[in-house]
């Protein structure tokens, strides 16, 4: 006997409005298309705002790296003393962070990319919890599954640390073996890996969506063979732009003869630049540089309370850089190689939006991604717990 309903969610990230459309890709097991306006930021500011409703400043998730006086990562500043060529070697720097997870017990994603060992005395990361599990976040902020579990709402979801092809098997044995769920939340990051490489050839993309179209669609009609209804989401939570330009930075600021950790401290995301500030004298010297630079602009407070990321305390930076779509900081602390595309731009820009799609209208229309959390939440006939 079939179950009654199931609202199955596939977060697939970096798929972006104009890419989907372009592609006309998940049509069929979902035709209703919304256009969403993403956050200023990365994927670790716009999944948490997915999965609350909420702001980065709501949320109090904006960057991956964050400014505090005590730092549960400063053991890793330890190993600063050793030779360049291996604390910055990447099986190093892996292995580094698999101690650090095990000693740490942090469930949330991090990683240590490229930033210098020594930083991590004054840089700690915001999510230490896994944002894909109740009480993932600050007292007073649920997220979906806060409420599903609440609820007593049966779940299942499967986050970055399960592999597509392994958690689409895991999901046809739950469908088939039970407890039955009554919503499933499946996030890949198949297509942001492979558009940070292969944004600009339109074959290899269309090839790989496809080839992700038809996992999808047997996961909803092996869905259907057990559920008498199927509620079908697709989001993301940006776009992906190709990049055109490199600016180098870090080169730019050293050359004004400061020093970090003394007269101030910055951190070098692939596109924005935050700064902190020790003296008045490195304030205004790499204010007037940065203001100098045509690739990019210095984001006001009035921009940065627009874009939901002004934190009075300044953990995220007291000074935010952002580059033009397209230009990317290079060397950066996320790399020394300019990938082919990238995100973190201004929202506004056509190649920021996400995506929602669905097999039946939303109500409201979801134009945010902030919006998606309303839409999971209605789909499951929880609207009144929200």
């Amino acid at each position: 006997m079939k179950r009654e309903r199931l609202t199955l969610a596939f977060f697939i990230d970096a798929l972006g409005w104009r890419l989907a459309r372009e592609f006309g890709c998940f049509r069929e097991i979902a035709p209703h298309a919304y256009r969403q306006r993403t956050v200023l930021g990365y994927s670790c500011a716009a999944q948490p705002t997915i999965l609350t409703g909420l702001s980065p400043l709501g949320h109090g998730h904006w960057a991956m790296f964050e400014r505090v006086e005590r730092s549960e990562l400063a053991v890793l500043s330890r190993f600063d003393v050793l030779p360049k060529r291996l604390s910055s070697h990447r099986r190093f720097r892996r292995r580094l962070l698999m101690w650090h997870r095990k000693r740490s017990g942090f469930t949330g994603y991090y990683n240590l990319y490229r930033v210098p060992l020594r930083f991590f005395r004054e840089f700690d990361i915001s999510e230490k919890r896994d944002i894909y599990a109740p009480r993932a976040f600050e007292a007073g902020v649920d997220s979906v599954f806060d409420v599903l579990a609440r609820e007593r709402v049966p779940y299942r979801v499967w986050n970055w640390k399960t592999g597509l092809d392994d958690a689409l098997r895991e999901l046809d044995d739950a469908l088939v073996a039970g407890p039955p769920p009554r919503f499933v939340l499946l996030y890949t990051a198949a297509i942001d890996s492979l558009l940070h490489e292969h944004v600009s050839e339109p074959d290899v993309v269309a090839d790989a969506l496809e080839k992700l179209e038809t996992k999808l669609s047997r996961a909803v009609a092996a869905a259907r063979e057990s559920y008498q209804e199927v509620d079908v989401l697709i989001f993301s939570d940006h776009g992906m732009a190709a990049t055109a330009n490199e600016f180098d930075l870090i080169s730019a600021i050293d050359a004004l003869g400061l020093r970090q950790q003394r007269d101030y401290l910055a951190f070098y995301d692939s596109t924005m630049a935050r700064f902190w500030f020790e003296t008045d004298r490195a304030r205004q010297a790499i204010t007037d540089l940065l203001q100098s630079i045509a690739c990019g602009r210095v984001l006001s407070d009035d921009d940065l309370r627009r874009e939901g990321v002004f934190f009075e305390d300044g953990r995220y930076g007291e000074l935010v850089f952002l580059m033009d779509p397209g230009t990317v900081v290079i060397p950066s602390y996320m790399g020394a190689r300019a990938p082919v595309g990238m995100h973190g731009y201004d929202p506004e820009h056509e190649d920021s939006d996400a995506i929602i799609m669905s097999n039946v209208p939303l109500s409201p229309a979801p134009t945010t991604i902030a919006d998606t959390f309303g839409a999971m939440i209605r789909l499951c006939d929880l609207e009144a717990a929200t």
